[in-house]
């Protein structure tokens, strides 16, 4: 299957195609709430490829989930941080090592751009998602992020 695994990006053509996709992850998350940004989001997304770029996970020429990458600076870490700010593989595709896969190719991506960390999270409850980035490296840091709405 490895060999059949390719990032692919994302177009503004295929906007409709990625919504889907936003809103079944939402809904396997139950993160409703978001629910309502992701038309707005996805057009956001859409224009700001310096900031971000959304791929498709292919299987051959199959799409079976989505990955978002967004890009931001870190004096802390060094410089370039990539970000997995969404990460999402079909049911059907689940525990067959497509996220492993895919986060080996997420890597080269931010090499690439000449990263020098990519940081993930996980909801709290979301023990599937943590347990999955520890297993490929992926350490909890000691902070406690914070956001407001503006």
């Amino acid at each position: 299957m490895d060999n059949e695994l390719k990032l692919v990006k994302v177009f503004a053509t295929e906007m409709e195609a990625l919504k889907q996709y936003i809103e079944e992850l939402y809904r396997h998350d139950e993160d409703y709430d978001s629910m309502v940004n992701i038309e707005e989001g996805v057009k956001s997304l859409l224009k700001n490829e310096q900031l971000a770029t959304p791929f498709f996970i292919k299987s051959g020429e199959e799409r079976v989930g989505y990955v978002i990458l967004t890009r931001y600076h870190s004096v802390e870490k060094g410089g370039l941080t990539v970000y997995i700010d969404e990460l999402y593989v079909e049911n059907r595709m689940r525990r067959k090592g497509v996220g492993k896969v895919i986060l080996a190719k997420v890597f080269e991506v931010a090499r690439g751009m000449g990263a020098k960390t990519v940081w993930a999270q996980a909801e709290p409850y979301n023990t599937a998602a943590q347990q999955f980035f520890r297993s490929n490296g992926f350490q909890p840091n000691q902070y406690l992020n914070f956001e407001r709405p503006l």
